[in-house]
């Protein structure tokens, strides 16, 4: 059988984490918001929660220099959303609450595969 995916329990322990990142993102959202008319042309606003799953902030960055930054701010195990200037407190909202879905239907996978895999 092939393996397609990582299923190892950390892989759990993460998309379950993320269910409690999208809620501690959403719980946010007035404060991203309001950061957003400041960002220059050319920037993002990345905010980010660390690895205790605290809020740490946002921080403005430059687009072209994006996947380097995203990289550097989660380093150590955090996460971090993009937002564009004129996304509205319903929009990361409803992007954070995405987040949390599509993690807890990766932790409902990994238990329903580790079940089927256990039964054979």
């Amino acid at each position: 059988m092939a393996n397609h995916g990582d299923f190892s329990p950390e892989a759990r322990r993460r998309a379950q984490r993320t269910t409690l990142v999208a809620e501690v993102f959403g719980a946010h959202a007035e404060r991203i918001v309001a950061e957003l008319p400041d960002i220059p042309e050319g920037h993002v606003l990345v905010a980010v929660v660390d690895s205790s799953q605290e809020f740490s902030g946002t921080h403005r960055v430059d687009r072209a220099e994006l996947v380097e930054r995203i990289a550097d701010l989660e380093d150590g195990g955090g996460w971090a959303m993009v937002f564009s200037p004129g996304s509205s407190v319903q929009d990361v909202r409803r992007r954070a609450g995405e987040m949390g879905s599509i993690a807890a239907q990766r932790a409902a996978a990994i238990d329903r595969i580790t079940a089927r895999r256990r039964e054979q």
